[in-house]
């Protein structure tokens, strides 16, 4: 999947990050956090809508909305604490970050312009790029020194707040959204962090 190599590919400051400790006791940089975040909203516009509508206009996004309760909204955590919670505690590293943000950007090329979102469709893009990203780099050299994320541990990371049907429904949904192109290599990742490497203040 995606294949190791040499340091001269990118500069001393990439290397460091994209090469950090994949110890599961260390959180995610801030800065990471936090360009997670803004890469989440960037994905698709919020926009309280009805359902019916929304199915109307852009029958393209049924798969996304279909991944959604039919119960009242729930109180969901802000984004930021969310990422920080389910990065920690599910051992994320910041190779397996940048992945899922590779693969969001996949997301985000596939979807029609006038695609809108729900209150917590950013919150379910996070679990699907970071549950797709584990599992394209789970047997690599790239793999997090942490037990491996499958569906079951991602819904105990998410305490009542995903059920266990929700996480398989929002890997389904995300799967097809990026038209299943997993693959991600060690150039797309050395490109990744060259081309924001402003934004991660390298």
């Amino acid at each position: 999947m995606l294949q190791p190599s040499g340091r001269s590919a990118i500069p001393q400051s990439i290397y460091t990050v994209y090469h950090a400790n994949a110890s599961s006791s260390k959180p995610l940089p801030s800065v990471l956090i936090d360009f997670i975040a803004i890469a989440l909203c960037e994905v698709i516009p919020f926009r309280m809508f009805r359902r019916r509508s929304m199915q109307q206009l852009n029958p393209q996004n049924q798969h996304l909305q279909q991944t959604q309760s039919h119960a009242r909204p729930r109180r969901l955590p802000e984004l930021l604490y969310f990422i920080h919670k389910v990065t920690y505690q599910a051992g994320i590293n910041c190779r397996t970050a940048l992945v899922a943000l590779i693969l969001l950007d996949r997301a985000k090329a596939s979807l029609p312009k006038n695609a809108v979102s729900s209150y917590d469709t950013s919150h379910r893009l996070l679990l699907g790029a970071l549950l797709t990203a584990t599992k394209v780099l789970q047997g690599t050299v790239w793999a997090p020194a942490t037990p491996p994320l499958t569906n079951q541990r991602l819904c105990d990371i998410c305490n009542g707040l995903f059920s266990l049907n929700d996480i398989n429904q929002v890997e389904r949904a995300f799967l097809k959204l990026i038209q299943y192109r997993c693959w991600v290599d060690d150039k797309d990742v050395n490109d990744y962090v060259i081309r924001h490497r402003s934004d991660f203040a390298l």
